[in-house]
């Protein structure tokens, strides 16, 4: 390569690095820019929040997503938490969820998502999953008697939950498998149902 081509190939690069730059501060403008919409449109929300108009209000949280940048984790947490709570004022559970396990993408730590999400979930009977987040919550807040409390009162109904359902799956067993069981010269007292870890159950014969 001549002398010539040489200042060619070094004008080239200092082209290209300008247009990066160039690019660079065009991107980081926008992104500054979407930040200031997103947090205006995030106070309107307040507002409607504020004034208990909690429909509309989640609506304008929604709009302030569509504007947060990628690159906010924090604020597209908090976002979809807040939407969460207008959804939750709203009794609609099913989809307060999504949002609460949405924010927790984000930020799986954020205690006010935990607290709603095993809110929504044990409003609709999903107390297993419900004890899961609790069981987080006292991980992350060993010293909050509140959260403990729920823990442990959560635990005890999974567990009676899990005994009805054991004596259900034993009754039917019994009731069902008698009939099929007789055929073979066996009762179904000669069988035991024991649960896994999972809810499922195992069936074994008696030694």
């Amino acid at each position: 390569m001549d002398l010539q081509q040489n200042d060619q190939q070094v004008n080239q690069n200092n082209i290209q690095s300008e247009q990066n730059e160039a690019q660079q501060q065009d991107k980081l403008k926008q992104i500054q820019k979407d930040k200031e919409k997103c947090l205006e449109i995030k106070n309107k929300a307040g507002l409607l929040f504020n004034e208990q108009n909690f429909e509309e209000a989640a609506k304008i949280y929604n709009e302030a997503i569509d504007y947060c940048p990628l690159e906010d984790l924090n604020m597209l947490c908090i976002l979809n938490s807040n939407v969460a709570i207008c959804l939750m004022k709203q009794s609609d559970f099913e989809s307060a969820l999504e949002h609460c396990s949405k924010a927790l993408e984000f930020n799986p730590e954020f205690v006010k998502a935990l607290l709603n999400r095993a809110e929504c979930y044990e409003k609709t009977d999903k107390f297993e999953e419900a004890l899961e987040d609790y069981k987080k919550l006292k991980e992350l807040q060993p010293q909050d008697n509140v959260i403990i409390k729920k823990f442990i009162d959560l635990d005890l109904k999974v567990q009676e939950i899990q005994e009805k359902q054991y004596k259900e799956a034993l009754k039917g067993l019994k009731n069902n498998g008698s009939s099929l069981l007789g055929k073979l010269g066996l009762n179904a007292d000669q069988f035991k149902l024991e649960q896994n870890e999972n809810g499922t159950y195992n069936i074994s014969y008696k030694s």
